[in-house]
């Protein structure tokens, strides 16, 4: 019997604790760009550049930069809101969003206004839209990737005036992380 209920409990656990995972999950994915306006002001406040990745459903490089790349930085909280404030933008949704000054705009017109119609690209913004660091167009090198995009947001920093770098590579930030919660 005590076997039993020593199962239940530990079965009910898991769960529970795939249940938290998932939630937790959920709320650290890569986010769909909602509000350009919210996001600017948001930008302003904490002094962070806008990472926007134009992508589509149909694209399989997309896709790929989604789960190798942007929901793993998601996931460990070393990026949204600390280093960079990171939206996906899918130009082949339908729906209208408020723009930098509260006009609604459609996406996919948007990013052919930008230029970034052709999918996977991704625009380093300040929190008033202007472009602060180089864009990164397709996907020449996955590993390398995720290094170009700590390397544009040092761009980005210092093209905003910041007094800010992250190093060169997410295992470094993490590095970096670890030592600072330290002391």
């Amino acid at each position: 019997m005590k076997t039993i209920m020593l199962s239940v409990t530990i079965s009910l656990l898991l769960s529970m604790g795939c249940n938290i995972s998932a939630q937790a999950a959920e709320q650290a994915q890569f986010k769909e760009l909602q509000n350009l306006q919210d996001l600017a002001m948001q930008s302003k406040q904490q002094q962070l550049p806008i990472l926007i990745m134009f992508g589509a459903e149909w694209c399989e490089f997309c896709q790929l930069l989604n789960e190798r790349i942007f929901t793993p930085m998601a996931l460990n909280g070393l990026y949204e809101g600390k280093v960079v404030l990171m939206r996906h933008a899918g130009v082949d949704e339908a729906q209208s969003i408020p723009d930098w000054n509260g006009q609604l705009i459609n996406k996919s017109n948007w990013a052919y206004e930008l230029d970034a119609d052709l999918t996977p690209t991704v625009l380093f913004f300040d929190g008033e839209g202007k472009e602060v660091a180089p864009r990164i167009i397709g996907i020449s090198e996955i590993t390398l990737y995720a290094g170009i995009i700590h390397q544009n947001l040092n761009i980005a920093y210092r093209n905003m005036g910041l007094d800010r770098q992250i190093p060169i590579t997410p295992e470094l930030l993490y590095i970096q992380s670890k030592q600072a919660q330290k002391n």
